[in-house]
């Protein structure tokens, strides 16, 4: 069937009740959207869109050709979800009349993106959304407060939630924004599989972990910040707490090549038939799949919730033990930062160990920033031997500082543990550092590892012990001797 000529870009479909004004002073929800989004459109494509919404009301008008001829000329339908809309014939129609005429044509989804997009104004039980839409992802211009209560994000100044709206409404004006340059640039002439790849992202596909209220804000910063780099974000339709949500992850997650989790204060739903929130399962599913994961929570987070605290002591705990995990407490443009820098390295071909390069060889000394002046002497010390000495870094955020002690794991010959300020925990947190190594690009195992204990004396230092790298035990002051095991085994790796 031949393709109709594309005349309009956007029609607005919604129903007239939910742009009545409560004062004569207001202008309508709807009306304020469309304009808004008129102007917006018009500056990221550099020119005005040709927007069309039915400001007659709708009763007896006669649904005929005339409309369905429009349909086939159109673009893209913004549906405005409401209570309202989903009890309307006439929007119903509309909605199920622009997805029938589509199918014949270029289809309703090019590349993975669908051409329905649902603005959902006032929140409607998942059960009620009409077919066509169920299973797309919603833009919500509400949230729900801890008493259940909605309130709805207004673009008034006066507004509590007038900067929400702000925010919801730049992820509604950019994704439009690029499906209607793929339609200007061609890519519409034919139906696009779903899978296609995004241009760009060497065929890069990120999960984006489903979360709970609290933190929907920024999983959208995020998820924006993804698909504009070029990558695809799954999940990218609705993913319900239902019987069949462990099934739907898994399928998810087999096509990914990372995992994101984003954990906040809430606990959340608990799918059908499971004991464990939706959040708690996809970090479960996604170390069972064995994807390297990145895991962010807030700085300072604490939950009221008991569930919820304990599942944040649980990530704590067992994230350091995972070779493929890396859990960060951060800010989220730190985080952000991070996370590009982690797609960038999956994408390079991979690095050898610099274990054998030549040139002098290489002790990461690793200590906490109290101890940075008393492992001065040891420096010096393993300096003189003819040692390269990586020190370990105090200054820059919390990702610059990560990614150079990683690049120091990667690239030293051995690594020296300096352990006297340090809690037991910080100890046990840069051993599980030491077997991660071999993720961060070593391919050759390091030629000597030791942890010096040292300082104050205290029970966990002196029950401390390893077969994994030596204890040395000095609680005087330093010795040269107390390093000569450690010095010999370099030595005689560099047949020196």
């Amino acid at each position: 069937m031949a393709r109709p000529e594309i005349e309009k870009d956007i029609f607005i479909s919604y129903a007239h009740l939910d742009n009545e004004t409560l004062t004569e002073e207001q202008k309508g929800w709807v009306t304020t959207f469309h304009h808004a989004l008129e102007k917006r459109l018009g500056q990221l494509l550099a020119h005005l869109p040709n927007i069309w919404r039915d400001e007659k009301l709708q009763g007896n008008d006669y649904f005929g050709e005339e409309i369905v001829d429009q349909f086939q000329k159109l673009r893209v339908l913004v549906s405005i979800l409401s209570p309202r809309y989903v009890e309307s014939d006439w929007c119903r129609k509309e909605l199920r009349t622009f997805y029938e005429v589509t199918q014949k044509f270029q289809g309703v989804r090019l590349g993975n993106k669908s051409r329905i997009f649902k603005v959902i104004k006032t929140p409607v039980p998942h059960e009620r959304h009409p077919p066509e839409s169920k299973d797309l992802l919603g833009y919500e211009f509400y949230e729900v407060d801890d008493t259940g209560r909605f309130h709805e994000f207004q673009l008034e100044k006066q507004s509590p939630y007038y900067y929400k709206y702000l925010t919801k409404f730049e992820d509604v004006a950019q994704d439009l924004c690029r499906l209607i340059k793929d339609f200007e640039a061609g890519k519409a002439s034919e139906k696009i599989e779903a899978d296609t790849p995004p241009d760009g992202s060497q065929g890069k596909t990120i999960y984006l972990a489903k979360t709970t209220s609290d933190l929907s804000a920024e999983r959208d910063n995020i998820r924006r910040d993804l698909e504009l780099r070029g990558y695809r974000v799954l999940p990218d339709q609705e993913l319900l707490p239902d019987g069949h949500f462990r099934q739907t992850v898994q399928d998810y997650l087999s096509r990914c090549e990372l995992a994101v989790h984003l954990i906040g204060s809430k606990y959340g739903l608990i799918p059908e038939d499971e004991e464990r929130s939706v959040g708690q399962l996809q970090d479960e599913l996604s170390r069972k799949a064995g994807l390297p994961r990145l895991v962010w929570m807030p700085v300072d987070l604490k939950s009221a919730d008991a569930r919820q605290q304990q599942f944040i002591s649980l990530l704590q705990s067992e994230a350091a033990g995972q070779q493929s995990t890396e859990l960060l407490t951060t800010m989220l443009e730190d985080f952000k930062t991070h996370l590009v820098d982690t797609l960038a390295k999956l994408a390079a071909p991979p690095q050898e160990a610099n274990a054998n390069d030549k040139g002098p060889p290489r002790v990461y000394l690793i200590c906490e920033e109290a101890d940075s002046e008393v492992v001065r002497s040891i420096d010096d010390y393993l300096y003189d031997q003819g040692f390269e000495i990586l020190p370990t870094l105090f200054e820059g955020t919390e990702t610059q500082l990560r990614e150079m002690h990683k690049e120091n794991l990667r690239t030293c010959n051995a690594a020296l543990i300096y352990y006297n300020h340090g809690t037991e925990l910080w100890v046990n947190a840069k051993l599980n550092d030491l077997r991660k190594a071999a993720g961060f690009g070593r391919s050759e195992p390091m030629v000597a590892k030791a942890v010096y204990v040292s300082g104050e004396r205290n029970p966990s230092k002196e029950r401390f012990r390893s077969r994994e790298l030596d204890v040395i035990r000095q609680f005087e002051s330093f010795s040269e001797g107390d390093l000569s095991a450690f010095v010999a085994q370099l030595k005689n790796r560099q047949g020196g």
